[in-house]
Order: structure tokens, then C-alpha cells, then sequence
């Protein structure tokens, strides 16, 4: 394949790239000199599902179901690779089956590994977590005085 071919093949796909670049700039620049520019205190406070924030809550979340987000994540990724790998089956050989084998085992081990040390089990790595708030409820955060209720709205 000589040069002027691959620039004939490339070239729809150096434009797209270039295009979305620019409108990419151009989003940003308009975005930046058209969008509002108030500055006020309440700008900054949290805002959570129509209610202002009133007091600094420390509840603690667990963060299982980001580890579930990134297994999925890391373990689909498997596929994309494994997808190209079978769309060029018949040029690479053997030598590729060999390759695509080792990489298969690796993530393989892995999971293994995940599934051992319990990064896969909810019950079992959250579990002393949850003993620890059942038997000292002190260490649970203090509710807000400001709970609404049927008087509280003037009713």
C-alpha cells in the first residue's frame, strides 16, 4: 500500500477529529462568554433534591458499588479487546491464539483474585461495618432539628 492510498483512507477520519476539535473550542469559548456570571453566596452551598442543606452531615457511604462499576468496566473492556482479536483471527495464527490465551488466564487470575479476598461479596465486606453501627448506636450522626412536619408548614 503506498502513501497517497492510506492519506485517501485517512483523511475523512483526520477531518472528523479536527472538526469535532473545533466545535468542541467553539462550545467552550461561547459557553464561557454567554453563561451567567452571578457570584452569591448561595451559589456555593449544597443543594440536594430541592432541599438546602442546614446542618455538616458526616454520614459515611460505602463504596462497594463504585467497585462494582470498575469490575464491570475493567472486566468489559476484556470483550473490546477479545472482539478485535477475533476480527483479525485468520492474520494473526496461532501466534495470536497464543496471545489472546495469556491475556484471557491474566484477567481470569484476576478474578479469581477479586473473588478470594471478597471484593465480590456485599455481605461479607461490609459486615463489621454494620455489626459496629447495630451495637454502638452512638456512633451513628445526630439527626437535623430541622425535621419537617405537619405543623411545621403552617397547616
Amino acid at each position: 500500500m503506498d502513501k497517497s492510498n492510506q492519506i485517501d483512507q485517512l483523511w475523512p477520519i483526520a477531518a472528523y477529529f479536527l472538526i469535532l476539535a473545533a466545535m468542541l473550542a467553539v462550545m467552550m469559548l461561547l459557553s464561557h462568554f454567554l453563561g451567567p456570571k452571578t457570584k452569591s453566596r448561595a451559589k456555593n452551598t449544597p443543594y440536594e433534591s430541592g432541599i438546602i442543606s442546614v446542618s455538616d452531615n458526616k454520614t459515611r457511604f460505602t463504596s462497594h458499588f463504585f467497585l462494582y462499576a470498575i469490575f464491570f468496566v475493567i472486566f468489559d473492556l476484556e470483550t473490546i479487546y477479545l472482539f478485535a482479536w477475533v476480527i483479525a483471527f485468520d492474520e494473526v495464527g496461532w501466534l495470536g491464539f497464543i496471545e489472546a490465551s495469556i491475556f484471557i488466564i491474566v484477567l481470569l487470575v484476576a478474578l479469581i483474585y477479586i473473588w478470594r479476598i471478597g471484593g465480590l461479596s456485599l455481605k461479607k465486606r461490609h459486615l463489621p461495618y454494620r455489626l459496629s453501627q447495630l451495637t454502638n448506636p452512638s456512633a451513628t450522626p445526630p439527626k437535623s432539628s430541622h425535621q419537617f412536619t405537619d405543623n411545621s408548614r403552617g397547616a
